[in-house]
């Protein structure tokens, strides 16, 4: 339990990359009570029916769950309980694997938040398919671009700190060295 959900000590790049097994194992139960659970079962027909009759730029159909069926507000309420559990572990991985770094919690606001917050920029400033529509072009555009470039590269920072990059070696003021 302490390795999901407790924020103290470190990791190494070992168990960041063991995580990653645990968020699929983690989706496909999310997606199997969303499938079972909230009857999406004819959202692959509608897929189906706009497939072959839309026009294009159509948007999508959405599944709406289905609100008269009991088994609804419990896979409503199971896949909430799973998303809160999932948020509280994600940061506590990562935080573990920032302490292997020698580095603290408060290093989130920069690897988590900021690139969430650029992207969020990006998003509401304009549409989204894909890769944003309209960047770089006009000032709006060159803004947006910026920030979603400045995003990515953290993105790409933050992965190669936390899954490849060794943390310290021997003890540091988190803890001893999990390699040891």
């Amino acid at each position: 339990m302490h390795y999901l959900f407790g924020f103290s000590g470190r990791i190494n790049r070992a168990k960041m990359w063991l995580f990653l097994l645990v968020t699929l194992v983690w989706e496909v139960g999310t997606a199997v009570l969303a499938f079972a659970g909230l009857q999406w079962s004819h959202y692959g027909q509608a897929i189906q029916t706009f497939n072959t009759n839309h026009k294009p730029f159509d948007p999508a159909p959405f599944p709406i769950p289905n609100p008269i069926a009991g088994s609804t507000w419990y896979a409503v309420g199971g896949i909430v309980v799973l998303f809160v559990l999932f948020v509280v572990a994600y940061f506590a991985i990562i935080v573990k694997r920032l302490h292997d770094r020698n580095k603290g919690a408060r290093w989130l606001l920069f690897y988590v938040a900021l690139p969430w917050v650029l992207n969020a920029a990006v998003i509401a400033t304009g549409s989204v398919q894909g890769l944003p529509h309209g960047l770089f072009v006009g000032p709006l555009g060159l803004a947006r671009g910026v920030a979603y470039v400045i995003a990515c590269l953290i993105g790409l920072w933050v992965f190669i700190e936390l899954y490849f990059l060794r943390g310290t070696r021997g003890e540091n003021r988190f803890g001893p060295d999990p390699l040891a």
